[in-house]
């Protein structure tokens, strides 16, 4: 969900899409100066329409979107399969866990500077960034995150963490060298592993040889001046080292 979020609100602020009150994700080229202005009414629509013909005047008009803060975040959370629907600030908080430190994912909110528990803005945290619907002069927007600029924040409920990547297996260690010990009077080193195999010498208690292998029937192949040698794996004979 978290690589959908992040997606979701990368590609707003790649396709330059534009802040206007009430906009929740309607494609720029498909709105008009009067229905922006009716939005609007009562607050700065001379800012959003001169936005919104900047836009349509340029490459990213048939890619751009409206959105204020709210409606940014829900579409995002809506691309992320976290959330259905549009709500409002308070709506959004509502649906969070408060928390005290910004991971990624974590709602980013605002308040009333006369009412704390009235949410007034929106974006979202991720790696050190903020991303919210910012104003009608600059639209949705990617910046440094700032931490007085935001009061609470809030973890959306309904928002999964990606699972982590699977840790690889460590490759096997490689095999420690050995060395085959006589701790026995004597014993003789043979041409194969069995009593059967002809002998090359007589090994003396305290020799040592590297061991080369262990062979099917337990006898240790070793390398010795005479080339190699087979001896036998009997505790009271011989042990590794």
């Amino acid at each position: 969900m978290l690589a959908e979020l992040l997606k979701a609100a990368q590609t707003e602020v790649d396709n330059h899409s534009i802040y206007v009150w009430g906009g929740s994700g309607q494609l720029c080229c498909e709105v008009s100066e009067s229905w922006i202005r009716q939005r609007e009414a009562g607050r700065q629509p001379d800012a959003a329409v001169k936005a919104w013909k900047e836009v349509e005047a340029g490459p990213y008009q048939d890619v751009a979107r409206l959105f204020d803060c709210s409606g940014y975040v829900s579409w995002c959370l809506n691309k992320a399969g976290a959330y259905k629907g549009r709500t409002n600030c308070d709506g959004l908080f509502a649906r969070c866990e408060e928390t005290y430190t910004p991971v990624n994912g974590t709602l980013l909110f605002r308040v009333s500077p006369t009412n704390k528990n009235d949410e007034t803005h929106v974006g979202i945290y991720f790696d050190g960034m903020q991303y919210h619907a910012k104003g009608r002069a600059v639209g949705v927007v990617c910046e440094p995150y700032n931490e007085r600029y935001w009061q609470k924040l809030g973890w959306f409920r309904a928002l999964k963490p990606d699972d982590p990547e699977p840790t690889p297996e460590p490759d096997p260690p490689e095999p420690t060298a050995q060395t085959v010990k006589v701790i026995g009077k004597s014993v003789n080193v043979r041409t194969s592993d069995s009593v059967k195999g002809k002998i090359l010498f007589t090994a003396h208690k305290g020799d040592t040889f590297p061991l080369v292998a262990i062979a099917p029937s337990g006898w240790y192949e070793i390398e010795t001046k005479k080339g190699i040698g087979y001896i036998t794996n009997k505790t009271r004979y011989t042990k590794l080292i």
